[in-house]
This record gives structure tokens, C-alpha cells and sequence, in this order.
């Protein structure tokens, strides 16, 4: 195995210990995961290294996410063996989501972020941090994201599954939520995640004091990178990353039966 496939593999493990599912079996190595579809990390399999020895596995996967009401859903990335995309595609797997794995050194993301924060009229914020989500981060982090309050249980569910270094920040301006991340250290990687400004408060370099605080927070928890998960097609947010020494290191995107009738049956 190359180096770069090592270090692929290495990082969709890591990564995925961010957002731990309700429900992980396994199909020799690779990770069938559930969480009552919500998000697709959470419902999807890991599908990384080589094929299962399982000649069958692909109506297992099926019949796993049928039993489930689910699409059939797979995270592919250059950590997948060769050939799966297409032969998921030939089997009429809808390609979606396409989004990009960003890599910055923390102390230079962290003083980059410090640059841009002087730049900008000083701010009336306060941070505040939390090793465990509670009820007003969670409450928040729905608001700001519009997401419907049903979810709230699902996601604080992933939250308190995560076993790794953890903390959860909130950005406070009139002792009013403005902003939430969620940062997660494994080894020398700190991984951002639920990173999420106010429609209302940005274009004032929020987005920078947020970074900045994940940053030295990573920092001081041992992490000498750090890494970022985005939608590909978020420019804006892919730009404000470049800004802050964020490069793209690999690409990831999801392929999608909803219609398992042909190959499962409940």
C-alpha cells in the first residue's frame, strides 16, 4: 500500500470516529452505520481498503439499509478500492454530495486567523466551552442550521457517542448564541465539524474569531493539524479555508440506492 492510501485510510477512520452512528455492524472491515437517516456520515458505509472476503456483500449492504427503511447508502473516497464507484454506478447508485477533505498546519491556521481578526473593527464576543453538548448548544445549533427540533435527540445522541477529545464551543454576543463548532483531537489531527455562523451576524469576521478559537483550542489540546469536511460546491466557505492555509488533500462523495425493491427484500 502507497503512502497516500495509508494516509487516506488513515484519516477516513479518524474521521469517522467523529460522528458516531447509533447502529455499526461490519462487513469484514468495512462499517455499515445507521442513525435513523439522519445525515449521511451516519447512514452510510465506510467503504475503505479492499473489497469485503464476503462474495455477497453487496445484497448484505442492501438488505441492512432495507431493514432499516434507508437507501442503500455508500461514502466513497480515494480511501475505496478501485472500480467500486463505477461497478456502484452500473447498479444504478446515484452519485451525490460531493465534498472535499481541507488540511491546514494548526499553528499557522491559528495565526493566519489572528492576521485576519486584526483586520477587522474588534468584535463585543465571548467564547465559551463546553466538554459535553447541553441542552442550549444543541438548541442553537438547530436554530442556526434551520434544521427541524424532532432531530434534536438524534444529534445529541452522535454528540455524547463521540469517545475521542472533544469540546463543543459557542460564540456569545448580548449573552446570545451567534455561532457553534464542535472540535474533535485524535492523535495530531483536530477535526472541525457543525461549524455554523448566524445568517444575521456574518461579514464581520465571525468566521475567522470561530476559527481562530477552534484553532488555539486544538492546539492546546496536543493537535498539530487540523482538517475540515465541506460541500464542494460551498465556494464561499472552500475560499474563507484557502484564506486561513487550508488545501485540499482528498475528495469524498456518497452513491445512493433509494430503491432497494429489486435487490432486497424485508
Amino acid at each position: 500500500m502507497n503512502d497516500s492510501i495509508t494516509f487516506f485510510n488513515e484519516i477516513d477512520t479518524i474521521a469517522s470516529n467523529t460522528w458516531p452512528a447509533e447502529i455499526t455492524t461490519y462487513i469484514d472491515h468495512w462499517q455499515l452505520r445507521a442513525t435513523q437517516g439522519v445525515t449521511k456520515r451516519a447512514n452510510s458505509v465506510l467503504a475503505i481498503g479492499d473489497y469485503p472476503k464476503t462474495a455477497d456483500w453487496l445484497p448484505l449492504v442492501e438488505q441492512f439499509y432495507a431493514d432499516k427503511g434507508l437507501p442503500a447508502t455508500f461514502h466513497i473516497s480515494d480511501a475505496s478500492p478501485p472500480g467500486l464507484d463505477e461497478m456502484l454506478d452500473s447498479q444504478g447508485y446515484v452519485h451525490e454530495l460531493p465534498c472535499l477533505m481541507m488540511f491546514a498546519d494548526a499553528q499557522e491556521a491559528t495565526a493566519l486567523a489572528q492576521e485576519k481578526l486584526l483586520l477587522k473593527p474588534p468584535l463585543s464576543i465571548t467564547t465559551e466551552w463546553i466538554g459535553e453538548v447541553d441542552e442550549e448548544w444543541l438548541d442553537a445549533f438547530l436554530e442556526l442550521e434551520r434544521y427541524d427540533k424532532t432531530l434534536k435527540d438524534c444529534y445529541k445522541g452522535i454528540c455524547d457517542r463521540i469517545s475521542k477529545t472533544k469540546g463543543f464551543v459557542k460564540l456569545k454576543k448580548d449573552n446570545q448564541i451567534i455561532a457553534v463548532a464542535t472540535a474533535i483531537v485524535e492523535g495530531e489531527y483536530a477535526g472541525f465539524l457543525n461549524v455554523v455562523v448566524s445568517e444575521k451576524e456574518r461579514g464581520q469576521g465571525l468566521s475567522y474569531y470561530l476559527l481562530h478559537a477552534l484553532s488555539s483550542w486544538s492546539l492546546e489540546h496536543g493537535a498539530t493539524q487540523q482538517y475540515l469536511q465541506v460541500v464542494a460546491s460551498n465556494t464561499t466557505a472552500v475560499l474563507l479555508y484557502e484564506k486561513l492555509g487550508y488545501q485540499t488533500k482528498y475528495r469524498y462523495h456518497y452513491r445512493i440506492k433509494y430503491d432497494l425493491r429489486p435487490f432486497a427484500t424485508s
